[in-house]
């Protein structure tokens, strides 16, 4: 040792005189590496500068082979990628889209080469994920149904002597005054007249009121029979001695009795007969109660004077008892018999409801030559159907005689003889047990 250095023994052991002591060349090389980093984070931070100045590029309009039934386009400096089945239409950015969401490719500022380095030194902000674009609600789907037509019915010529059908009522009435004229368009004994006002029920401010209308249409004369089809428009409030009574409260029932029966005594006090139709089921279970409502004033009035009430309820109900708007039609075939306001008929709806109606109209004037309404004794309620004759004379044709069964027939030996008919094997009354 010498002025405090050391020196080693042989060629491997001699050190410079200048050399750094053992203690000290670790610290020597933590000083050069901190050395080396801060050249390092200069030169970078030159780079990041340099590449800031840098102009940033846009995106090009990319539009892709139609390979794969896909597509990119630009709109509005972003790139959208379009699905298979999915169509451009409409102007720029206009997207016919699928049920699968479209993702942005790039959003905002395009395309940098040292993005990941800018994205160090802004903090180490990341690029947002893929937004999904905000689907617009989808249109809802409009099915268009075909409403069938009344078709156009040939009318033959009526005959002198026709018999006439009045149909009083609403614009339901009007639908069933149509149906019944394309029932008998091929009847040359029937004629249908009508007496309607489309927005009127039995409760209604304007003069002249039902009754009155009815009184003086059968004062022409010419009517046969009468079919009233009302009621559609009664669920409202009736004004009685300067009070207003609410539907169904009990004055409310009071006066609509009162009206439903001076409808029907004016077509009975003509001697004419009567057929209400009832009111059909309606979609909304608070107006169908009312309609049923409503049906129980008209079939009690019309009943008790020996008029002829037609219910036509259970024909517009589906099996379950519930409101269906379709339904078979006079030919047994499926159709829509109601129109979308669940309330009025479609044109198969008012030829089966005028199909009821003709049934009840057959039992009154029958079909064949027209027949005279006589009522004997003045007596409204007792009719006489005569063969175009006054009730002071008798019907035209011979007498027929009895019916007799011929010796040897069944009815012979049936109602004659009084013997039983010979069983027949495999029906109930076949009690014999077979071998």
């Amino acid at each position: 040792m010498r002025d405090g250095r050391v020196y080693g023994a042989g060629p491997k052991g001699v050190r410079r005189a200048n050399a750094v002591p053992a203690g000290t060349r670790q610290g020597m090389r933590n000083e050069m590496r901190l050395t080396g980093f801060r050249r390092f984070g200069c030169a970078v931070a030159m780079l990041a500068a340099f590449c800031l100045a840098l102009p940033v590029a846009a995106a090009p309009d990319i539009t892709m082979p139609d390979t794969t039934g896909s597509a990119r386009f630009e709109t509005a400096g972003r790139t959208k990628l379009v699905m298979p089945g999915q169509a451009i239409a409409g102007g720029a950015g206009a997207v016919a889209r699928t049920r699968a969401p479209i993702v942005l490719a790039q959003d905002g500022g395009g395309w940098h080469p040292l993005s990941p380095l800018l994205r160090l030194f802004r903090g180490g902000r990341r690029a947002a994920p893929p937004r999904k674009l905000q689907e617009p609600e989808k249109p809802k789907r409009t099915i268009r149904r075909v409403v069938p037509q009344p078709p156009k019915v040939e009318v033959e010529p009526k005959s002198a002597d026709a018999r006439t059908v009045l149909v009083v009522g609403d614009a339901m009435a009007q639908g069933l005054a149509r149906g019944l004229e394309a029932a008998y368009a091929q009847t040359p004994t029937i004629k249908v007249d009508s007496e309607i006002s489309r927005s009127s029920g039995l409760i209604r401010e304007a003069d002249p009121d039902w009754p009155t209308r009815i009184t003086n249409r059968l004062k022409r004369g010419d009517v046969n029979l009468v079919v009233v089809m009302l009621g559609t428009d009664d669920r409202r409030r009736v004004t009685l001695d300067g009070q207003r009574a609410d539907f169904r409260d009990p004055a409310w029932e009071e006066v609509y009795r009162v009206l439903v029966q001076r409808s029907v005594s004016a077509v009975r006090d003509a001697r004419k007969p009567l057929i209400w139709v009832g009111l059909p089921p309606v979609s909304g279970p608070d107006r169908r109660s009312d309609f049923s409502y409503l049906n129980d004033f008209y079939k009690e009035k019309v009943e008790t004077a020996d008029g002829v009430f037609v219910d036509i309820w259970e024909a517009f109900m589906s099996e379950e008892g519930k409101y269906t708007s379709y339904g078979a039609d006079v030919d047994g075939k499926r159709q829509r018999l109601r129109t979308e306001d669940g309330l009025y008929f479609t044109w198969p709806g008012y030829r089966k409801v005028a199909f009821f109606v003709q049934q009840r109209i057959a039992r009154i004037l029958g079909e064949g030559p027209a027949l005279e309404l006589a009522f004997p004794g003045g007596d409204a309620n007792m009719i006489l159907l005569s063969g175009g004759a006054s009730h002071e004379e008798t019907l035209a044709g011979e007498e027929i005689a009895p019916a007799i069964p011929s010796e040897g027939s069944l009815q012979h030996r049936l109602i004659v003889e009084g013997r039983p008919l010979p069983q027949v094997e495999g029906r109930a009354d076949n009690y014999r047990i077979p071998r």
